[in-house]
């Protein structure tokens, strides 16, 4: 780790020139400038239409952050700054890990508005599948991921409106791993009520990119809700398996006429190895009447997971967790709703039985096959009793979680068995 820099002497060093494009810095964002204080500019990461993404080091931390500003010719707009500053606050209230975190909002003494994000290092998806379709897994896997992220944002009644790969950005960590992170909620739409709930865009201003945006959303409907995000998920997902768009047209008004008018594209047409039960999750998403389409982003995932590889059931019951607590109704998929003396599958079974679950903190019970007591401590959430249970040993074979307050073991809420097979934990039903 380097040293750290004395504000005052990293400060002389604003003499360093800007980059050349006159649309990419003013003097408070200057190359070598310290921002704030405690922001040393250090380099140009991207320039969009309406602003400028920067890397920098918080000198007090000694970490790299992002600060992200608005061009002056944008900064002058006063509904551009009102949406900018909305963007802040809107991202600053999604705490899951696959959203951009917002560490800090201000304003430079020449009065451009700026906030600071976290430093992420990869590239968007958009960049991704550029170079080639991604495998079958892995772009189930990043829009399960997106699909987390989401389901706090709609929870919150917060609809994104832009989602795209270009917004979906897959930085790496410590380990050789991956994330997704859903970037830019510049245009994101409130649903409920409060001051956030106001539109700052007019009317007949259409936002977003129009490949991936909804039928309500391309003709401005004033009631866009959370279904739209499902829309742009099912076009994201045909992308990324296909390296296609499922609306073609040789300009953009005949993509979006195709959009309003037409059927998609068949994914089986350009991606061979599309199964019936993928083509039918997708053909789910672009429904154009949004009361045919998945009504949430948990009821999307419910069936991306039977149809995806990975270990995937405390993450989906996660997300069905977060949308359930909102308020809304998660169905579940239509074999979970036959009789109870049907069978299901384990993962089914898994969002099924932990719909009922609420998550905070739980006491995890381990047991070993006599009924003794393997390991017992307490944990924050479902998703990390499951986890945990994953990393035990063969001789936890059982685990019962209780509501934990106060150090006192309260209600049994779910019990779970791990299987001879393979090794998976699943809900103990009978």
């Amino acid at each position: 780790m380097s040293p750290r820099k004395d504000p005052a002497e990293v400060e002389t060093q604003a003499g360093v020139p800007a980059p050349e494009s006159g649309e990419v810095s003013t003097s408070d964002f200057a190359l070598g400038r310290v921002l704030g204080g405690k922001y040393l500019v250090e380099q140009v990461l991207g320039v969009g239409g309406l602003g400028v993404v920067l890397k920098a080091t918080h000198l007090q931390l000694d970490q790299p952050v992002a600060i992200k500003y608005l061009k002056p010719s944008m900064a002058a707009r006063p509904d551009v700054v009102q949406r900018f500053q909305r963007e802040a606050r809107l991202a600053a209230m999604i705490k899951n890990e696959h959203a951009a975190r917002v560490h800090d909002v201000d304003t430079a003494p020449s009065g451009v508005p700026y906030m600071v994000m976290e430093y992420l290092e990869g590239r968007d998806l958009d960049r991704v599948v550029a170079e080639s379709p991604l495998p079958f897994n892995d772009a189930i896997d990043y829009v399960l991921q997106a699909c987390e992220a989401l389901a706090e944002a709609h929870a919150a009644g917060i609809v994104h409106r832009d989602l795209k790969p270009a917004n979906l950005f897959l930085a790496s960590r410590p380990g050789n791993t991956s994330i997704v992170k859903v970037l830019d909620f510049g245009i994101s739409k409130v649903m409920s009520g409060g001051p956030e709930s106001r539109r700052v865009t007019r009317g007949d201003e259409r936002l977003g990119t129009p490949v991936y945006m909804s039928p309500e959303l391309l003709q401005t409907a004033p009631d866009v809700d959370a279904r739209s995000d499902v829309w742009a998920l099912g076009v994201v997902l045909y992308e990324l398996l296909s390296g296609a768009l499922p609306f073609d047209g040789p300009d953009l008004p005949q993509v979006c006429a195709a959009i309003l008018t037409k059927p998609p594209v068949p994914l089986s047409a350009v991606y061979p190895d599309a199964t019936p039960e993928l083509e039918q999750i997708i053909a789910r998403c672009l429904e154009k009447d949004r009361s045919k389409r998945y009504q949430n982003v948990a009821e999307l995932a419910q069936d991306l997971v039977q149809i995806w590889e990975g270990d995937t059931p405390s993450r989906v019951n996660h997300i069905a967790q977060v949308i359930a607590e909102a308020g809304h109704e998660v169905s579940p998929p239509p074999s979970v709703k036959q009789s109870a003396g049907a069978s299901v599958s384990d993962d089914q079974a898994w969002v099924a039985a932990a719909a009922n679950v609420v998550e905070d903190c739980v006491l995890a019970v381990f047991f070993d096959a006599a009924g003794a007591v393997v390991d017992e401590l307490e944990l924050l959430s479902i998703d990390e009793a499951y986890d945990y249970a994953e990393s035990l040993g063969p001789d936890a074979v059982r685990c019962e979680l209780y509501d934990r307050f106060a150090g006192v073991r309260g209600r049994l809420r779910a019990t779970y068995v791990r299987k001879p097979e393979g090794g998976l934990w699943v809900p103990f039903l009978g």
